[in-house]
């Protein structure tokens, strides 16, 4: 059984997260909407569901794909499927379990700032030996707010107070981008340079704050991706003995 990887651009991709997922055995079925390929029709078959960042609005009525991502979104976590959702996929996520999506007051939060965990996250054995402040890349201009009564907020920065959340135990949600390579916010600044003057940062101030936060940002993600892949969408579950045979 594959898992369900959808990318909003072709520069937001699931990136070193899916790499980790191949690593512990996950075959990835990738969906890149962006170039209208088909969302499946049901999730027969589907064993975990990763909903990638994007540049688009959350609350856009124009995109045909958004309304049916939102129903696997809404499917899958009814049935216990896995979810793991980044930037876009966060807030598509909380749509679709019937949190609010607001603009982020003052605009675009982007570049390298603290990320906090608060007492849910430092508690939550995803977050086991991650830092209870640490600098993660940013870029967004939308946010989740008020979230389901059954949700608990995992972590906050100084201008987004939902940066990660989660339901349950199968179903996480991060705002910020531990899943991007060293160049990608290089390269959605040259993609919409005005971000970066939205945000009052230079390129070369980027450039620098990534070269020098980016190192201790992987190791904590490649720590935070393991256990999501292990804990969160484990295939022993379903697949004992077996995983081997699926690393492609």
């Amino acid at each position: 059984m594959p898992t369900l990887v959808i990318e909003h651009s072709a520069l937001t991709g699931s990136d070193r997260f899916g790499e980790i997922l191949r690593d512990c055995g996950h075959r990835l079925d990738v969906r890149r909407v962006y170039l209208d390929d088909p969302l499946p029709p049901d999730l027969d078959g589907i064993d975990a569901v990763v909903a990638c960042g994007g540049p688009q609005s959350p609350l856009a009525e124009d995109i045909p794909w958004m309304n049916r991502e939102i129903e696997i979104l809404r499917d899958a976590h009814a049935a216990a499927i896995p979810i793991v959702a980044f930037c876009l996929g966060s807030q598509l996520l909380g749509r679709a379990l019937g949190a609010t999506i607001t603009p982020l007051e003052g605009g675009i939060e982007a570049g390298w700032h603290d990320v906090t965990l608060l007492p849910a996250g430092r508690e939550d054995p995803v977050f086991a030996g991650h830092a209870w402040t640490s600098v993660q890349l940013h870029w967004h201009r939308m946010q989740v707010g008020d979230l389901p009564p059954d949700a608990r907020v995992l972590a906050r920065s100084a201008r987004t107070p939902v940066q990660s959340w989660a339901i349950g135990l199968r179903t996480y949600a991060f705002q910020y981008h531990p899943e991007a390579h060293a160049g990608r916010g290089l390269q959605w600044a040259d993609d919409e340079p005005g971000d970066l003057k939205e945000a009052s940062i230079s390129r070369d101030r980027l450039e620098a704050d990534t070269k020098e936060c980016f190192p201790a940002a992987a190791r904590l993600a490649d720590r935070l991706f393991e256990r999501l892949a292990l804990m969160v969408m484990p295939l022993d579950r379903r697949f004992a003995g077996i995983a081997k045979d699926l690393h492609h």
